[in-house]
């Protein structure tokens, strides 16, 4: 994890690109190997395994992780506030965003614990879950969250900070376009 993500990133206060760690966490133990399936992970595994490369991954400055469809112990990551702020940014110190995987906050619906997309807003986003992916949730409940007190602007204004911090990093205010250069995939399978 430490390898990829220097790699991806370089070492510094400015990154070349903003890696990704996922999906966080459980992913791979889903029941029989399913997609958007159940976990039962101990606290002892969640700890000794599970979070050993995300730990690594956030020592070396990873700037985003994705939350993982699954949920452990009947509770979906895009939810789990313990999850996602007390053990990721709290015990692990990551001080990047959280993505949504594709469509995993409207996914809460299904997996029985928000009422509607509206609900599952609010859940992840009280979890910690900074940025929605696809779905649309965000983007569609949001304000009226706030103006019913159910989201406190002050949640909303500390995800953007983290998601603008990242852009920073990459420093996407001063340059927003990058370049396109040729390279030969050739070469680069040689070298490899």
């Amino acid at each position: 994890a430490e390898a990829v993500v220097k790699g991806f990133q370089g070492v510094g206060d400015k990154i070349n690109i903003a890696a990704c760690a996922k999906h966080y966490i459980g992913y791979g133990a889903s029941e029989g190997g399913r997609d958007y399936h159940k976990t039962e992970i101990s606290d002892y595994s969640l700890r000794n395994f599970y979070l050993r490369a995300f730990r690594s991954a956030v020592k070396s400055g990873v700037a985003t992780v994705m939350n993982s469809f699954n949920e452990i112990s009947g509770q979906p990551t895009a939810s789990s506030r313990y999850l996602l702020t007390d053990v990721l940014r709290g015990e692990l110190g990551f001080e990047g965003f959280v993505v949504s995987d594709w469509a995993a906050i409207a996914q809460l619906v299904r997996q029985g614990v928000a009422e509607d997309e509206k609900d599952a807003a609010r859940l992840s986003l009280n979890a910690g879950l900074d940025m929605d992916m696809a779905d649309d949730c965000y983007f569609n409940h949001l304000e009226e969250l706030v103006n019913e007190g159910k989201v406190d602007i002050e949640t909303i204004d500390l995800s953007v900070k983290r998601i603008l911090g990242i852009k920073e990093k990459l420093d996407l205010f001063n340059n927003p376009y990058f370049e396109i250069k040729p390279y030969s995939k050739e070469k680069h399978r040689e070298v490899a």
